[in-house]
């Protein structure tokens, strides 16, 4: 870990949003599957299904927690501070990215696992069957993953549009349009959120790399667009 990172991550943890999104967070995943509880038996026929909207919740709220805390530091000028002690950009955003995608890898850690804690007895008075241990545990270690993949995206989305409330408006704008975009042409799982339950769904097969992938690769796209502005943008 370089100390650029290692300094963006000493700066979170004396931040107190970091904390209540560490400690509401799994809370909230755990409450969303109340809905998948709820549902009809023919909607939930596989552990992965009770999570779907749990997981969805967990993926927007670290993007926009990521998108408000940068976005908050280009708005109040303290991203300059930063330049000052390393002139040039590209390291300096480099880590606030690696920062966040670590911290979202966390959060996406302790909320499956307590997803899955929750699911289980919900999916076994169900009669569904329920996964492998393997299966499991690569189905929380991959969504852990893509979630800190969507701390690094919400921080790009945080760098180009520098304002926090804004920021997290994009975030949940793009959810919103990703969401209809997906219920209209059928396309949810290959877009960036949609793709964090479509791991989920995928853990223990052969496309669980593919859809990794994908959604890497759309989120290494809007940080490059993100340094490439940054690098550009006056600060005065």
């Amino acid at each position: 870990m370089s100390a650029l990172t290692r300094a963006e991550l000493m700066k979170l943890r004396t931040v107190r949003s970091t904390w209540m999104v560490l400690l509401v967070l799994p809370v909230v995943a755990v409450v969303s599957l109340m809905d998948a509880a709820l549902d009809p038996v023919e909607h939930n026929t596989t552990v992965a299904d009770f999570m779907d909207v749990s997981l969805a919740v967990v993926s927007v709220v670290v993007a926009a927690f990521a998108a408000a805390l940068v976005g908050g530091e280009f708005a109040r000028r303290t991203v300059g501070l930063d330049y000052l002690a390393i002139p040039k950009r590209v390291p300096v955003l480099a880590a606030k990215v690696s920062a966040f995608a670590g911290i979202g890898a966390v959060l996406g850690l302790v909320s499956t696992l307590l997803a899955t804690a929750v699911v289980t007895p919900i999916a076994m008075g169900r009669d569904v069957t329920l996964d492998g241990a393997g299966v499991a545990v690569l189905r929380v270690l991959a969504v852990a993953a893509a979630v800190g993949v969507l701390g690094a995206f919400g921080t790009a989305i945080g760098v180009l549009v520098p304002h926090p409330g804004i920021a997290v408006g994009a975030v949940v704008g793009w959810q919103v349009v990703e969401m209809l975009v997906g219920m209209a042409f059928g396309i949810g799982d290959v877009l960036p959120i949609g793709l964090v339950t479509a791991i989920a769904h995928r853990a223990g097969t052969a496309a669980l790399p593919v859809t990794f992938g994908l959604l890497c690769l759309y989120t290494a796209s809007v940080v490059i667009v993100a340094l490439l502005v940054a690098r550009r943008r006056d600060l005065a």
